[in-house]
């Protein structure tokens, strides 16, 4: 692939390396420095101990710096402690107090006491907090230091909306990020990117993934394929007959190997570069990736929930009424079978315009409208006008 996009052309890819033996180095490298306290640190019972270990310092020193390193020692700027001669406060201060205490340098802590002596806009705020696209799985508030050497690593994998080469020089919107573990297979990755076009109708037969379910990957030379169904294309073979009969092209050779027998830690890359992603018969995604690192405690540690989507194009969200169009209105009323609900302009008038008119929004019946959402086709003509 980098004899068809020479790595010249893209200044900011990393080196090629190869996953797993890169990992495999870089933890012999920590194992020697950062975590040679290791085994000593197993000895350690507390969080406090185990840090007091790691600073070289007693645990009486860890805790003095502890408290005076404490939220509650917060003072009015206007007035500077040394930090030397703090006292150590034991009284918590209440939700309001620090807000009141926020406000004197922190900009968002004033717009926040501003909007909580208005019942209704506190509430708005509240509500649009809840409309956020939250992830569903529980993780740890505080997780503890880690402390030992993490065993997995994570990829971050960018995905990027259907693509085709007559675009150019065109931007193209990304539409999914994931986090990958390295003991994953291409497969489960896969299996999780989602597609514009993946519920296009096939006459009365349903969607067209249902039907065509063969796929891609493209890393290096190598075409990862989808093997799982007997009917599957292996898409890399048609592409090595077709580069064949083309020697001019000067293109291969080229590998061919079943995703399910590869794992992500397999692949060789270079962070940045562009690959591609093919599925439905000739609908491609280009596919970078971002970064790769060791797993952390602020991580979520449940390897089932991984390929984990981290960020996503919006998606239609269609009417609660119909299910037929796009929702506009969000409304909040204890009339409505559940609380809240999404609803088109249609149904929305149909539900609460009386005589002409819609009334305002309070307390008992809240609803606002969504800002306005530009379709597929304007979104490539303002590409085009902002290209040009």
């Amino acid at each position: 692939m980098e004899e068809t996009y020479p790595v010249e052309s893209y200044p900011y890819v990393s080196q090629s390396f190869k996953c797993n033996d890169y990992f495999v180095e870089y933890k012999k490298v920590l194992s020697e420095t950062l975590y040679k306290q290791e085994a000593e640190l197993e000895t350690k019972s507390t969080t406090l101990e185990k840090i007091a270990c790691m600073m070289g310092i007693s645990l009486s020193e860890c805790t003095d710096l502890e408290q005076k390193c404490s939220i509650l020692q917060l003072e009015n700027v206007n007035d500077p402690v040394d930090p030397l001669e703090l006292k150590v406060r034991s009284e918590a201060m209440s939700a309001d107090d620090k807000l009141e205490k926020a406000t004197r340098t922190l900009s968002t802590a004033v717009e926040l006491k501003a909007i909580k002596a208005h019942p209704l806009q506190y509430e708005k705020k509240l509500r649009d907090l809840k409309k956020m696209s939250i992830p569903t799985f529980k993780q740890e508030p505080n997780p503890s230091p880690e402390v030992k050497l993490p065993k997995e690593f994570v990829m971050i994998a960018r995905v990027f909306r259907p693509f085709r080469s007559h675009m150019g020089s065109h931007t193209v919107a990304h539409a999914q990020d994931f986090m990958l573990l390295g003991s994953q297979n291409l497969v489960d990755f896969r299996d999780k990117i989602k597609c514009m076009n993946d519920d296009l109708p096939v006459g009365e037969a349903g969607a067209i993934k249902d039907h065509i379910k063969s796929g891609m990957f493209f890393f290096g030379n190598t075409f990862y394929y989808d093997g799982r169904v007997l009917t599957n294309i292996n898409y890399g073979e048609v592409i090595e007959r077709w580069a064949k009969e083309k020697p001019e092209m000067k293109l291969g050779p080229f590998e061919n190997r079943d995703m399910a027998e590869c794992k992500i830690a397999d692949l060789e890359i270079r962070l940045g570069f562009p690959y591609v992603f093919m599925h439905l018969g000739s609908c491609e995604h280009l596919v970078t990736f971002l970064d790769a690192r060791l797993m952390d405690p602020e991580d979520l540690q449940n390897p089932d929930e991984y390929p984990l989507v981290v960020e996503t194009e919006n998606e239609v969200m269609y009417c609660f009424a119909c299910d037929v169009h796009d929702s506009s209105y969000y409304v909040d009323d204890d009339q409505m079978p559940t609380k809240p609900v999404n609803l088109c302009e249609q149904c929305f008038e149909v539900f609460y315009k009386r005589n002409g008119v819609i009334p305002p929004t309070t307390e008992e019946v809240y609803y606002c409208k969504f800002p306005g959402k530009a379709t597929i086709d304007e979104k490539s003509e303002e590409v085009l006008e902002s290209s040009d």
